[in-house]
């Protein structure tokens, strides 16, 4: 769905246009967040996996 907001469009108007936008409920990002829980220095994890990029 596209919605058009031309200048001028009050913050209101846009709240409301957004409302009618169908909402998807897939979980989210939250499982994303958080810490390391391998009992390693999230520091020395994050060099040893970019230096294998290289």
């Amino acid at each position: 769905m596209i919605i058009e907001i031309k200048k001028g469009t009050t913050p209101k108007e846009v709240k409301k246009a957004l409302e009618k936008l169908p909402r998807k409920k897939k979980g989210g990002l939250s499982k994303h967040f958080g810490t390391l829980k391998r009992g390693i220095d999230g520091l020395a994890y994050q060099k040893k996996i970019r230096s294998e990029w290289e």
